[in-house]
């Protein structure tokens, strides 16, 4: 019997945990969350987002940028960098033979409501880049 409640409690534990693991590909993260990168001691964290995109349902001169902050973590350093939705700004970055593009933040900003920071994730494509 606990032999059985030991295998069924480690495959629950694998099981969740697994979400938190990324290899190459798009994917969606949370916010304030980190990410454990496959095959390597690097940890990729959605810090925080900063969120000045023109509304849908408002009319603006320009579309606004959302900045995404980035750590990318190890038992020995910490390196930050952010992420923009512009175009004109840094969308994409390499660091440590790993390419991250950032994709698209959600949800998109309505002038009625506000999101709270928690309800954002962050659409990234991962590559290798060497």
């Amino acid at each position: 019997m606990k032999v059985c409640c030991s295998l069924f409690l480690s495959l629950i534990i694998i099981s969740c945990s697994s979400n938190d693991i990324l290899s190459y590909g798009n994917y969606k993260l949370k916010n304030n969350r980190c990410y454990k990168l496959i095959e390597s001691n690097y940890e990729l964290c959605v810090d925080s987002i900063s969120d000045s995109r023109c509304p849908e349902d408002v009319v603006c001169i320009w579309e606004g940028n959302a900045s995404v902050y980035f750590s990318l973590k190890s038992p020995n350093e910490n390196t930050s960098f952010t992420l923009n939705t512009f175009r004109g700004f840094q969308t994409d970055s390499i660091l440590k033979g790993f390419k991250f593009t950032l994709l698209d933040v959600l949800p998109y900003p309505v002038n009625t409501t506000s999101s709270e920071q928690n309800n954002y994730n962050v659409e990234i494509n991962i590559v290798d880049s060497i």
